[in-house]
């Protein structure tokens, strides 16, 4: 060989060897253990998706109270607006019954949208409680499969109705944990 050609085969050489390192480090990190879990069991069979159920339950009755409450005291406010308008349209002429009229169809029309605003703001504060205990359930749940995955080697958890093929089932081991 003259020394052309070995100072061209040495960093040809080199190069080879570099990639198959490369490749053969690629090739150990893209070998991913993939667990994961069913939530629709979770929420089955986990006591903490049954209290909040029950704690759902008891926020939509105490919420149809709620509602049934302002529905009553709207209709009370209407009815008072409506006598009002009675009374002040008695011996008027018909252009001022109309202005009259206007005017308490627009008193109706604010009173019904605060009382639509009292339910919304109710009907918010009753979803953020739920929200709350469904994020703490969500955290228990994520705690157990960190501490699952970070023991048994496991690089990344999926739902299984993202799963297509392979994995290995946790949810098991999560309803155990989570039920002690």
């Amino acid at each position: 060989m003259n020394k052309k050609m070995k100072k061209w085969l040495i960093p040809v050489v080199l190069m080879a060897v570099l990639a198959l390192v490369l490749t053969s480090l690629a090739s150990a990190q893209s070998k991913t253990t993939v667990g994961y879990i069913e939530k629709q069991r979770l929420q089955q069979e986990l006591p903490q998706y049954q209290e909040l159920q029950e704690l759902f339950e008891s926020k939509q009755a105490e919420f149809n109270t709620f509602g049934a409450y302002i529905q009553t005291q709207l209709n009370n406010e209407l009815a008072k607006l409506e006598r009002e308008k009675n009374a002040e349209v008695k011996g008027k002429s018909e252009a001022e019954v109309k202005t009259i009229e206007a005017k308490y169809q627009e008193k109706a029309e604010k009173t019904i949208q605060s009382y639509q605003q009292k339910l919304d703001e109710e009907n918010e504060r009753l979803i953020g409680e739920l929200r709350i205990k469904e994020e703490e359930i969500d955290r228990q749940i994520r705690k157990v499969l960190e501490e699952r995955a970070n023991k048994n080697g496991y690089s990344i958890v999926l739902e299984k109705s993202v799963v297509y093929y392979g994995g290995v089932d946790l949810t098991d081991q999560v309803i155990t944990a989570l039920k002690k």
